[in-house]
């Protein structure tokens, strides 16, 4: 049987452990403190290097994105207005209108069709006239029908009629406007079937000023340069761009490029190259000497912080007997204190739980003692002196104080099996303590077992006012079964003793390979802060003085000591407030758990 001694230095040797662990915590402080803080410096400049590195990386490929941006736009723009002035090496001509007028398809043809493809790379010439039908046409350098401009007239026509707009606003007021009209033109990307070619249209007028023309009557000439690996290699070569070319899509990923914009503004088409990117090329070459430099610099670190902890350590070998000794006069203190209030309570407890029982039965033993001094024996021996007796008085008199000593009896009896219970309830705690708590699980029916244990405790619900409700299906389990038994006569006596009002439940379900016994009541509940103490020994949630449910505190603890004896386990969930559930699991009554127990 554990003595109160061997509690209190259970205590002490918990205490003593946890101070060791205290102590081992404060020697290994300083070697945390010097490590994070060195941590922490190197972490944090790397960190910055990093964070220099990297802006200093970006800064320099996005200086160098946008001149690279800025040349491709200036060489874009300045392709699409070189074109008016290519056309102009032919248009700005006397011979030009003259041979035009004459319709000489020839020189046409040599001067304003493939000497344009061959010398300047346009792909489509057409000449027109003041009404805007075409009396030429040339494409890649070959002398086409008329017919052929219909596939173009719908997208060249705008600009036709703004072209015409603009030389008439200049020939306004003007009877030979020649020398303002050499700067009349009309330049714009356009989308032509499923390509984007530059558009360029200019008047044919006279250089000499000598050939009269009417404004308005100027044919024209319309210059279409598609947007091709030619010209994409001719603005690489020009700005030293890297794999340049037009595209449909806008460049993503290490591409980058400018939009080629319709005459509303609308993308048509996109100038991508790859970009230098002198800031990461950098890094990359110098990649390796900084992974050296690094590794060289970690090394260093990591030598410095051994050292460091090295120095720490043999300080705190000269402090740490010290701190050992006061820590351990410490808990040796805290122990002392908890052992002796372990004492205080178990003895209470105990006391408590045996004056009551011992007091009834002290007092009915008096009273059998002093038997004749009772107010029905007064009576009977009264009508006994009497001449003549009553008979059926005298049965009275008797019948009363036989109820009188059968009521004493029992009471006796009642307080007697509670001392009992005492009693056993302690050496079942000392044979759990010292190993010699023994179960023999056999194959049993769950109704064989609870059945008698609800007549018993019915008993008890009835007299306190509550409902006993039961669920208790026909099953097989593996238990021992006077022991499942009294773990469930102490469960369900807890709920009886802890609920005022309502009911007590027990229900049984079974799981693969587990039968689930549940106990519950609709009492306060337990505060969360003691489940995870309910189940220690001399355990109390209520020591105080003017506490209303009675025991030693024992009980739960010695019925999970059963449960694990028989291979189960106990569980308990309860809210404050909404009562609790104790549950008793143990296995399944099978072929294979009978060899085990066999």
């Amino acid at each position: 049987m554990l003595s109160v001694s061997d509690v209190a230095n259970f205590v002490e040797d918990g205490c003593m452990s946890r101070g060791q662990f205290s102590v081992s915590s404060q020697q290994k402080n300083l070697s945390l403190q010097i490590t994070g803080s060195l941590l922490f410096v190197f972490v944090a400049g790397f960190l910055n290097l990093i964070i220099v590195g990297n802006n200093a990386i970006r800064m320099a490929d996005e200086a160098a994105f946008s001149r690279e941006e800025r040349a491709a736009t200036r060489s874009l723009s300045s392709v699409i207005a070189s074109i008016p002035e290519q056309q102009r090496s032919a248009t700005f001509w006397d011979d030009a209108i003259e041979n035009i007028q004459n319709f000489d398809e020839e020189w046409m043809d040599e001067n304003l069709g493939s000497w344009m493809q061959e010398y300047f790379g346009h792909h489509e010439n057409y000449v027109l006239n003041e009404v805007g039908d075409p009396i030429f046409v040339s494409v890649l350098g070959d002398i086409r029908s008329v017919d052929t401009y219909s596939t173009r007239a719908s997208a060249v026509a705008p600009l036709v009629a703004e072209l015409q707009k603009i030389v008439a606003d200049i020939s306004l007021g003007q009877s030979n406007p020649n020398e303002a009209l050499t700067e009349a033109e009309i330049v714009k990307p356009l989308r032509i079937d499923d390509k984007v070619a530059i558009v360029s249209i200019v008047p044919v007028i006279s250089d000499s000023g000598e050939i009269i023309q009417v404004p308005g009557t100027e044919n024209l000439h319309v210059a279409m340069r598609f947007l091709d690996d030619a010209l994409a290699s001719s603005i690489g070569a020009a700005t030293e761009l890297a794999d340049v070319s037009f595209t449909t899509s806008e460049p993503s990923g290490v591409q980058a490029g400018v939009p080629v914009s319709g005459p509303r503004g609308q993308v048509l088409s996109w100038l991508s190259w790859t970009p230098e990117r002198p800031g990461t090329d950098l890094f990359l070459k110098m990649l390796p000497v900084l992974l050296v430099v690094g590794a060289l610099g970690l090394a260093l670190f990591f030598w410095i912080v051994r050292r460091l902890v090295q120095l720490s350590r043999k300080l705190q070998a000269s402090e740490a007997q010290a701190l050992m000794d006061v820590e351990t006069l410490v808990q040796a203190r805290k122990a002392a204190d908890a052992g002796n209030r372990a004492k205080v309570n178990f003895m209470s407890i105990v006391s408590h739980e045996l004056r009551t029982p011992l007091t009834v039965i002290l007092g009915y033993a008096r009273l059998g003692k002093n038997l004749q001094k009772m107010p029905a024996a007064k009576r009977l021996e009264s009508l006994l002196l009497e001449q003549e007796i009553n008979r059926e008085l005298v049965q009275s008199q008797i019948e009363e104080l036989l109820r009188s000593a059968n009521t004493g009896m029992a009471k006796v009896e009642k307080s007697g099996e509670h001392l009992l219970f005492l009693v056993n309830e302690l050496l079942d705690y000392a044979k759990m303590e010292t190993g010699r708590l023994e179960v023999a699980p056999e194959i049993c029916n769950v109704q064989d077992v609870l059945q008698p244990v609800m007549e018993q405790m019915k008993v008890l619900t009835d007299q306190k006012g509550l409902t006993l409700e039961t669920e208790i299906p026909s099953c097989l389990m593996l238990a021992d079964i006077n022991r499942t038994r009294q773990i469930i006569i102490n469960l369900m006596g807890n709920a009886i003793k802890f609920t005022d009002a309502g009911k007590v439940s027990v229900s049984v379900s079974q799981s693969q390979d587990k039968v689930h016994i549940a106990v519950g009541d609709t009492g306060p509940g337990i505060a969360p802060s003691e489940l995870e103490n309910i189940f220690e020994a001399f355990h109390q949630v209520d020591i105080s003085s003017s506490r209303t449910a009675p025991g030693t505190g024992l009980g739960l603890s010695i019925a999970k000591e059963l449960a694990r004896l028989e291979s189960g386990e106990i569980h308990v969930r309860s809210k404050t407030g909404a009562g609790s559930v104790f549950t008793l699991s143990l296995p399944k009554g099978t072929s294979s758990k009978l060899e085990i127990a066999a």
